[in-house]
This record gives C-alpha cells, structure tokens and sequence, in this order.
C-alpha cells in the first residue's frame, strides 16, 4: 500500500510538473507572436503550434483568447511592478528616489525588451479585465505618491502624475525602440544621459539651482573628494546633493 501511495504521489507530481510546462510555453509564445504582431491578428492555433502543444490544450488552461492575453499582461506587469517599485532607502531624496525608479526600469527593460513592447502594445487594450488593470494601477498609484512627495519637497514641478508617468514610460520604451532600429545602442551611459535630461524635464528649477551651488560649494570645500571622503566623487553626485527630504 505505501508502495502505491508513493507511485500516485510521483504520478501527481509529473503530471503538475508538465503542466505547469505547457502553460509556460503557452504563455512564451503568445508573448512572441502578440508583440509581433498584436493581438488581432494572431490566431490561438498559431500559438498552438508554436509552443508545441495540440489547439485544444490552449482551451485547457485558458478558456478564451482573451483569459491567454490577460495572465500574459499580468505575469508582466506584476514582474514589472515588482522589480521597479521595489522599497527605496528611508530618507532619500525625490532625486534619489528618480534615479532608483529609473535605474530599475532600465533594468528591466534591457532585460526583457519583448515584454515591455508587449505591455506598450496592449496597455489601453479594451479586452483587459479588471485584475489586469488593477495590476497596471499599482504603478500608476507609485506616480501619484512620488509626484505628491515631490511637489511637497519642492523638487519638481507642479505636475500631474500621469505626465510623469508617459514622460519615463515612454522614454524607456522609445530608447528600446531606437535600439532595435539600430539608431543608439541602449547601454549604461545612454541611460544615464536620459535620466538627467528626464529629471530636468521634471525638476523645480529653483530647486535645481540651489542643488547645484550646493553641490559647486561642496566639491570646493573639499577640494573633489568624493561623499564618503575617498576622493572617487559619483558622477552625478546624487549622495552629494542634499535636497529636502522625503518624510
């Protein structure tokens, strides 16, 4: 009997196991054939077929096309939103807190082009359901709580949240766009050079005037030693700039 017992259970968990594999293929190439070429015009046998699988098993873990787009858009918004908004460190400044946020994004982005053009392609998509927009909420709700902190900081401008949002959003996904084209390579000084010119879009220039004699002040006093006195000052001095801080 104990025998037979182990045998369902190893059965049971070999039947899990492939399960679980065709799902992932599932999703892997609808992600390929959707950032391709969208939504509409793929059709389920092709993603059949391209993940190996017979039409019918589709139907077995997702009962329309639209249930397949949905655990698409969110098993890539939530890995998205996961990595990015990650909790940054207590009492860093709004343009710290940028960079973090920024950084992050160009992380992933370099990471997983094809899922960010995924999500670009099919973000306003009017066949998302509920969890999958409230999944794209949670990014949305991180805007509004920076931008609000920000203003109060007198950091930025005074903006809305969602220009903040298609202002790095929609740089992160250009720059992925004129690296595919050959136009730029997207490396670590691009993404540099986007995330001052990004900040300075969004920056309260007074505040930014005042940073920077700080900074002038600062670097003068102690003769270009670096903020940890090792004499190897950052780049872009983001510990060196003192700013108000977040509360």
């Amino acid at each position: 009997m104990f025998i037979h017992f182990r045998y369902n259970v190893a059965v049971a968990a070999r039947k899990a196991e492939e399960a679980s594999d065709k799902r992932e293929r599932l999703l892997a190439a609808a992600l390929d054939l959707f950032e391709a070429r969208g939504f509409d015009a793929v059709a389920v046998p092709e993603i059949a077929l391209k993940a190996g699988v017979a039409t019918g098993t589709v139907y077995r873990y997702f009962a329309t096309k639209e249930a397949l787009v949905n655990a698409l858009y969110r098993q890539w918004k939530q890995a998205y939103n996961d990595a990015v908004l990650a909790p940054v460190v207590d009492g860093a400044t709004a343009r710290e807190i940028f960079a973090a946020y920024w950084r992050r994004m160009m992380v992933f982005t370099r990471a997983n082009p094809r899922a960010i053009r995924f999500m670009e392609l099919h973000h306003h998509a009017p066949y998302l359901d509920a969890q999958s927009r409230a999944e794209g909420q949670r990014y949305a709700k991180a805007a509004r709580d920076f931008v609000s902190a920000a203003r109060a900081a007198g950091a930025i401008r005074e903006l809305d949240p969602a220009l903040v949002v298609a202002l790095t959003w929609g740089a992160a996904a250009g720059l992925l766009k004129f690296e595919q084209s050959g136009a730029l390579r997207l490396d670590e000084q691009t993404a540099t050079q986007m995330e001052e010119a990004l900040w300075r879009a969004i920056a309260n220039p007074l505040a930014t005037q005042t940073e920077d004699e700080k900074g002038q002040s600062h670097g003068t006093q102690t003769q270009g030693r670096g903020a940890d006195g090792s004499g190897h000052g950052l780049k872009h001095g983001y510990r060196t700039r003192s700013g108000r801080m977040l509360r």
